[in-house]
């Protein structure tokens, strides 16, 4: 009789030990905690959008002015302050680079991704 409520007593003890978390099982966990903040490119903006994105765009290319470029990146939108480089009309994209100098980081944005352009 002591035998069976030793045992009932025990608990969940027999599994205690394969509690644990594997690399891989980590590793989802973490990916899909990030997925869940991600967010869907937006849709189509409409030509005074465009209109007013081009403005400040070609403005800024100019004169040298610094911007502030929200765009979409991998499922998140990126603020990104720096000065327009150039405009690539075929391929529709412009060039970005993070500092006025010859040394700056340059990166190509296409105008898709692009949600907005304010001057600063």
């Amino acid at each position: 009789m002591d035998d069976v409520k030793k045992e009932i007593w025990r608990g969940n003890l027999l599994w205690e030990g394969s509690r644990m978390m594997l690399p891989e099982h980590k590793q989802a966990w973490i990916e899909m905690q990030q997925g869940e903040d991600k967010v869907d490119l937006h849709g189509e903006l409409d030509q005074d959008q465009w209109q007013e994105i081009g403005l400040v765009v070609v403005d800024a290319l100019k004169h040298a002015l610094p911007v502030n470029v929200r765009y979409w990146k991998e499922g998140y939108y990126i603020d990104q302050v720096c000065y327009i480089y150039k405009i690539d009309h075929e391929n529709k994209r412009v060039r970005i680079e993070h500092g006025p100098g010859d040394d700056s980081i340059r990166e190509w944005i296409d105008m898709r991704v692009i949600y907005d352009v304010q001057r600063i």
